[in-house]
């Protein structure tokens, strides 16, 4: 089995129909756009892919598609109200979601939708009806009685994480980077370093050898020679699908191999500085965390609506 999947056609990708909403259509490459991030973090996980990376792909492809259905029953339904979204909301959410999924790389977030097939303009249509819907589901269902002091504290204490600074965020890590052709053999090839990266991690969870020495006789990068050690770095100063993973991992455990365009990393998180939660005092903080709470008390009353919707609608499939 390859180690890495085929690249895509540099012609273009071929935008078919996912499926259709009582006629409406949602594209293929909208749901790909949607799963680009999460498909790169599952390459990085499980280089050779096998039954596990395809069942979290088939997962991941079904809840995006299910979304976007949800999307458009909704849609059609208050489509006839005049409901108008401000472009400076839609440009709002488009950095919110370039800051979380890119860490705020933009030539990235471009990549990503021409490798899905999806313009700019497309893209931001298609926020521009998920910021509608939701705006759509808070007039109808997020008026109930409002959340007690309370509710919001412990709201915000489960959630806090989520309004942090992510581009203050750093990590301290030690890293074994096996390259996927040896240089110093010319017999080398990507399974073989893998298989070797694999062995040398069996070795490290057994306790069989250390970290810093498995780094000094097998690394390939700057810091081999000190046992691997990197200097603290910000999140920022890391690909994006890795720092999804270490920022992930648990401190003290080795994860991987890891998958890039080079090779196969090991990694063991030493620390990791998270920049701080804004307190709930801020206005802007206490409102988004009000919105939560609305949102979870009419989450049954909201699915249940959608589901009428569904049961009511022509609705294909097409992926």
């Amino acid at each position: 089995m390859p180690l890495v999947a085929a690249p895509e056609s540099e012609g273009g990708v071929v935008n078919r129909i996912a499926a259709t909403v009582n006629g409406r259509p949602i594209t293929a490459s909208e749901v790909r756009a949607r799963i680009g991030p999460y498909f790169r973090e599952l390459m990085m996980l499980y280089p050779k892919q096998g039954p596990r990376f395809n069942s979290e792909l088939v997962k991941a492809k079904k809840e995006v598609l299910n979304d976007l259905i949800d999307r458009e029953l909704v849609l059609s339904e208050f489509e006839n109200r005049g409901y108008v979204m401000k472009e400076d909301q839609v440009a709002q959410e488009i950095s919110r979601r370039i800051l979380i999924q890119f860490n705020g790389d933009r030539d990235l977030f471009l990549e990503n939708l021409r490798r899905s097939g999806m313009t700019l303009s497309d893209y931001q249509d298609s926020v521009r009806k998920e910021v509608t819907v939701a705006a759509m589901r808070a007039g109808r269902y997020e008026r109930g009685i409002p959340p007690t002091p309370d509710e919001i504290r412990a709201e915000y204490n489960e959630t806090k994480s989520e309004y942090r600074d992510l581009m203050k965020d750093s990590i301290e890590f030690d890293k074994i980077f096996i390259p996927a052709i040896d240089p110093e053999d010319e017999f080398s090839t990507p399974d073989a370093q893998y298989r070797k990266a694999e062995s040398l991690r069996k070795q490290l969870d057994a306790g069989e050898i250390s970290f810093a020495e498995a780094a000094r006789r097998h690394s390939r990068d700057i810091h081999a020679e000190d046992g691997g050690r990197w200097p603290e770095l910000k999140r920022t100063d890391l690909a994006v699908e890795f720092a999804h993973v270490v920022f992930a991992a648990e401190p003290g455990k080795v994860v991987g191999p890891l998958l890039d365009q080079a090779g196969f990393t090991l990694v063991k998180v030493r620390a990791r500085h998270l920049a701080p939660a804004p307190p709930l005092s801020d206005p802007e903080v206490k409102q988004k965390v009000d919105d939560a709470c609305r949102r979870k008390q009419s989450e049954k009353r909201y699915r249940e609506w959608v589901e009428r919707l569904r049961n009511k609608a022509v609705i294909r499939t097409f992926i």
